[in-house]
């Protein structure tokens, strides 16, 4: 397998009665003592659209790392308290609405 830069955009809404401040502090913790842990994160960036909505964009070293961190969200409190906040995804929906990019070439 080729090691390349692999990207994951996870888009979501906030629950009813959970505001951006709420998020952005869970979001803090959830970097903090998650995502930073993480072999293979390079960047995390939190996003939100005009419309309403925010996104997780995440660039991963490659795939293998993207898969290992999905397999440690699913025992970490941090990605729960996290997830507790949006709605749930619909399932289905390829991959649960993530959409996952292989990097090409960065034009700079």
């Amino acid at each position: 397998m080729k090691n390349t830069m692999y990207i994951q955009l996870a888009p979501f809404h906030l629950k009813e009665g959970v505001d951006e401040a709420r998020l952005l502090e869970t979001s803090e913790a959830f970097q903090a003592n998650f995502v930073s842990k993480q072999k293979g994160i390079l960047r995390r960036i939190l996003v939100k659209a005009k419309h309403g909505g925010y996104a997780d964009l995440v660039f991963f070293e490659n795939k293998a790392a993207a898969d290992r961190v999905a397999e440690a969200e699913a025992t970490s409190e941090h990605c729960l308290a996290l997830f507790q906040m949006v709605q749930p995804p619909d399932p289905n929906q390829p991959d649960m609405g993530v959409l996952s990019f292989e990097h090409v070439k960065t034009y700079e």
